[in-house]
């Protein structure tokens, strides 16, 4: 099975992978249209974030309105920020950078 993630291919992980928002959310509202090639789910957040996946016998796709990192080392997708900082370490992890308050 393929998996991808705003047009790039990625690792498959049974069980996918978790989303951390690094804006949080407090509502959400969710549906799935089933058709007979697939299944299109559709999330959307209120705090600005959609994330649609498209399920098909073959593949996985999901396109996110947002600029992602993924961190394979602990199979997590961080939903960023336009002023996000991270560092990749070189076992997949993720670190997120608080911003410096002055």
């Amino acid at each position: 099975m393929k998996a991808y993630l705003n047009g790039k291919e990625m690792q498959f992980k049974d069980g996918g992978y978790k989303y951390v928002f690094i804006k949080p959310y407090k509502r959400h509202q969710s549906d799935t249209i089933k058709r007979s090639n697939g299944e299109l789910h559709i999330q959307m957040y209120d705090n600005g974030v959609q994330i649609r996946t498209l399920v098909t016998k073959n593949e996985v796709s999901t396109l996110i309105n947002r600029d992602v990192v993924v961190d394979t080392k602990n199979h997590q997708v961080y939903i960023l920020e336009p002023d996000t900082k991270y560092i990749q370490h070189e076992d997949g992890s993720i670190e997120i950078l608080s911003e410096e308050v002055e």
